[in-house]
C-alpha cells in the first residue's frame, strides 16, 4: 500500500454496522491541508465475495478537503432495495452503482483515501455490515470471545498491572497455521487476564473487533511492553518493529518457502518470499528469537551467526487446551482406503505428487480415493491439478474430493476417517498436519524433508524416492498387514504424545515472564 507521510488513516468508530438498527456509521478524517489532493471514496462489497465487478455494489467518491475532520454517515435502504452509503451534510462527485443488484446477508463498507494525482491507495479501514443483530451474533460466532474456556496452561508469573502483551502479524487467519497459533495465544493470556491485543494490516474481518491495524503499533506500545512478532513473509514494515522500545521484542519464526519452489505458478509469491529470506539477519536483532522446528532454526543461525546455536529457542507452532493433551481411541478406519492431505493448495506441496501415487494404487485397490483439505488461491495451480486429475490420469470425478477450508469440527471428523495421510510436500517448516494425522491414528506415508523428518522422526513411513508405482506397491503391502500397520501407529502415537507435552502453551507463558525475570 502507497502511504504518504503525516496523513492520518480514515477510520470508522464502530466494529460493525446493522442495518436493523439504522445503518450508522461515523468517520475519523485527515481535514485541512492534510486533505489537500486526497479524495475518499466509500466503497460498497458482497463480505463473503468481496470481488469486483460480482461482489461490488458500488462505490462512492467524495473530496476529502470538503469534509470535517470527524463525519457521520448512514447506510440508506432506497425504494428500488439498494443500499446507498450517505455522508451527512455531503454529496458525492463521482458514483458507481452495480447494475446488477447483489442481494445478500452480509457486507463490508469500506473507506478508502486515494491519491487525486496517481489515484493510489493511501489507507483501508472497514467494517462488516449485517441486515440484524442475529445476522451479527451468526456472522461472529466463528470465534468464542468467552476466554474462560476451554482452559490453558495456568500462569505461574503475574504479570505486572502495566505489562502489555502486543501479538504482531502481517496477517491473521483463521485455518492458516500461523494465524491460529497467534489467535490461540491470545485467547490464552486472555483467559490469564493478561492485557492482550492482536496487531496486524490483513485480518479476516470476523475479527475486526479484535485485531488492530498495525498503522497504530508504534503509539501503543510502552516502555513496560512485550512485543510478540510473528514473521513468515516479508514484511515492509519489519525495521520499525525492530526499533520499538519496549521491555522485550520477540521473534518467531515460522520458516520461508524456498522462492525456486514458486516460481512457476506463483511468481509474485516467489519473489515476495526471496525479499524475506533477505530480511531474516534483522530477525537477530530482537531480544529473543523463537522458531517451530530445528531446521528452522539451523536455517536462522546459517544466515547469521553459527556462534549464537543456544539463542533460539524451538517451540512447537500450536497451543492446546487442557483437555486436548490427551490421545484418545479414535477406533477402526471405515472403508475405503482414504488418503489425506489438510494444508494449503500450493505448487511446493506437489500436490500432483499425491494425485500420482493416488492413481498408482488404485490399481492396487480401485476403491481408493484422497480428500484435499485446504485454500487453492492460486487458479493456474489449481488449473493444472484438474488437469493432472481428469486429462493426464484419468481419475474420476470421485476419487479426488476437493473439500477447500473447512471447520475445526469438520477436520476432526475427515482425519477420523481417514486411513493414510501423504504428503509430498518439498518445503516443510514444521508439518502440523503431520502431528494431527499421528494425533488421529493415520498412518503417516510422507516425502522426506528435515521439517518432516523431524515432526515424525522414526515413527511415520519417509522416503527420498519418489516412484510412485514403487511407493504404491510398498503402501498397499504395509496397509494389508494389520501387524505392521499396528506397529507403526503405536510409535506415532508415542511421537504425537511427546509433542503434546510441549503445546500446553507454557513456553509462550516463559517468553512472557522473562523480561520481568531480567529486571528482578
Amino acid at each position: 500500500m502507497n502511504k504518504r507521510k503525516n496523513l492520518p488513516p480514515a477510520t470508522f468508530d464502530e466494529k460493525h454496522v446493522v442495518l436493523d438498527r439504522g445503518g450508522r456509521f461515523s468517520l475519523n478524517l485527515p481535514a485541512g491541508k492534510e486533505a489537500l489532493d486526497v479524495f475518499l471514496v466509500l466503497d460498497l462489497y458482497n463480505l463473503d465475495r468481496p470481488a469486483h465487478p460480482k461482489g461490488h455494489l458500488g462505490w462512492w467518491r467524495y473530496e476529502l478537503a470538503k469534509l470535517p475532520g470527524r463525519a457521520g454517515g448512514n447506510l440508506l435502504l432506497e425504494s428500488n432495495g439498494t443500499l446507498r452509503p450517505v455522508i451527512d451534510g455531503a454529496v458525492p462527485f463521482d458514483e458507481w452503482r452495480n447494475p446488477v443488484w447483489i442481494d445478500v446477508p452480509r457486507m463490508e463498507l469500506l473507506i478508502v483515501l486515494r491519491s487525486a494525482i496517481t489515484n493510489a491507495i493511501l489507507s483501508i479501514d472497514r467494517v462488516p455490515v449485517t441486515r440484524s443483530e442475529d445476522d451479527l451474533e451468526a456472522f461472529r460466532s466463528g470465534f468464542d470471545r468467552n476466554y474462560r474456556s476451554p482452559r490453558y496452561a495456568s500462569q505461574h508469573y503475574l504479570m505486572p498491572s502495566n505489562r502489555q502483551v502486543h501479538i504482531v502479524a502481517k496477517q491473521i487467519h483463521q485455518r492458516d497455521a500461523a494465524g491460529n497459533l497467534c489467535l490461540a495465544l491470545y485467547r490464552m493470556l486472555r483467559q490469564q487476564q493478561v492485557s492482550t491485543h492482536l496487531v496486524a494490516d490483513t485480518f479476516d474481518m470476523v475479527f475486526n473487533d479484535l485485531i488492530v491495524r498495525r498503522e497504530t503499533l508504534a503509539s501503543r506500545v510502552k516502555a513496560n511492553d512485550v512485543v510478540i512478532f510473528f514473521f513468515s513473509t516479508y514484511d515492509d514494515e519489519l525495521e520499525e518493529i525492530v526499533k520499538l522500545q519496549c521491555a522485550s521484542k520477540v521473534a518467531y519464526f515460522h520458516g520461508v518457502i524456498p522462492p525456486k519452489l514458486l516460481q512457476v505458478f506463483d511468481p509474485e509469491l516467489s519473489a515476495l518470499c526471496a525479499k524475506a529470506l533477505g530480511q531474516i539477519a534483522l530477525l537477530w536483532q530482537f531480544d529473543c528469537l523463537v522458531t517451530n522446528s530445528g531446521a528452522n532454526a539451523a536455517l536462522l543461525r546459517d544466515v547469521v551467526n553459527r556462534d549464537r546455536i543456544g539463542e533460539i529457542r524451538v517451540i512447537p507452532p500450536k497451543i492446546l487446551p487442557s483437555e486436548e493433551l490427551v490421545l484418545r481411541d479414535c477406533g477402526p478406519k471405515p472403508p475405503p482406503t482414504t488418503f489425506l492431505y489438510v494444508g494449503r493448495v500450493k505448487s511446493h506441496k506437489r500436490i500432483e505428487d499425491i494425485l500420482h501415487l493416488l492413481a498408482e494404487y488404485r490399481l492396487l485397490d480401485p476403491s481408493a480415493r484422497c480428500k484435499v483439505v485446504g485454500l487453492a488461491d492460486n487458479p493456474a495451480y489449481s488449473d493444472y491439478l484438474r488437469w493432472v486429475q481428469t486429462r493426464k490420469l484419468n481419475l474420476p470425478e470421485d476419487a479426488v474430493i476437493w473439500l477447500g477450508s473447512v471447520n475445526e469440527r469438520e477436520l476432526v471428523e475427515i482425519y477420523n476417517e481417514a486411513t493414510v495421510y501423504l504428503s509430498m510436500s518439498e518445503h516443510e517448516g514444521f508439518g502440523l498436519p503431520l502431528l494431527e494425522a499421528m494425533m488421529h491414528d493415520l498412518l503417516v506415508f510422507a516425502y522426506d524433508q528435515p521439517a518432516v523428518r523431524e515432526t515424525v522422526e522414526y515413527a511415520g513411513v519417509l522416503f527420498t524416492d519418489k516412484s510412485f508405482d514403487t511407493l504404491a506397491g510398498q503402501l498397499h503391502h504395509i496397509l494389508e498387514s494389520p501387524e505392521t500397520c499396528r506397529s507403526i501407529l503405536e510409535a506415532q502415537r508415542m511421537r504425537a504424545r511427546d509433542y503434546l507435552g510441549k503445546m500446553d502453551g507454557r513456553s509462550f507463558l516463559e517468553l512472557i515472564a522473562k523480561p520481568a525475570a531480567r529486571q528482578v
